[in-house]
């Protein structure tokens, strides 16, 4: 059964700092064409960066049907933000400040969804699985920061569209079905009859917003 996806109301104003310290609100995302959003657990955890560079090897396409791409961390240490992107992440990144994007991945509850480390203590387990080829593709990572608040994925409408697709990621490095993501961001800009290939208004030719001060 699908888990109900967030009202736009929701989410909308989460407050999300860029590294420059500058903070926009999380609807400037999707202001002019719809966007993938990915909603990170850890940067310098394994899984979440092999995940990241999978998930980037999308944007030429996305962004040939009009779609933007930005990333959200719930934790912001500079060593580990630099050490991700651009390596990992080469689009724009975000500090998701009061966590409402993560929140929003757990019913819209009070706290972000947690995870359990449990898996891990069965070595033939599917986490295992994914961590073993998630270091084939990642030879250099961490268990610096919190690794249990769970991260996960939103495609969101263009303007007042609302939420398209959400993933969340219930067991460690479960990662969204990119065919599912794909398709749900195309919907997305049909429905919204964004033209494709054109950057919208506020993002540069790279898909990186520019912000204005909150």
């Amino acid at each position: 059964m699908a888990e109900p996806l967030p009202p736009l109301s929701f989410i909308k104003d989460a407050q999300l700092r860029d590294r420059t310290g500058v903070t926009i609100s999380a609807q400037q995302l999707w202001q002019d064409q719809p966007c993938v959003v990915l909603i990170i657990r850890r940067p310098g955890c394994v899984l979440c960066r092999a995940e990241a560079q999978r998930l980037w090897k999308l944007q030429p396409e996305l962004s040939a049907a009009g779609v933007a791409m930005a990333a959200v961390v719930h934790e912001w240490r500079d060593a580990e933000v630099a050490a991700f992107a651009p390596a990992y992440w080469p689009g724009p990144l975000y500090h998701d400040t009061s966590r409402v994007l993560y929140r929003a991945l757990n019913g819209c509850g009070e706290q972000p969804l947690r995870g359990s480390l449990l898996g891990m203590l069965n070595p033939f387990s599917a986490v295992w699985a994914r961590i073993n080829a998630a270091r084939r593709e990642v030879p250099e990572h961490n268990v610096v920061g919190d690794g249990l608040t769970m991260g996960g994925l939103l495609v969101v409408g263009r303007g007042d569209a609302g939420v398209a697709f959400m993933h969340v990621e219930r067991d460690l490095g479960l990662a969204a079905d990119h065919a599912q993501v794909l398709a749900a961001a195309k919907q997305a800009a049909a429905a919204a009859g964004v033209k494709p290939g054109a950057p919208p208004k506020g993002f540069a030719a790279s898909g990186v917003v520019q912000p204005t001060a909150a």
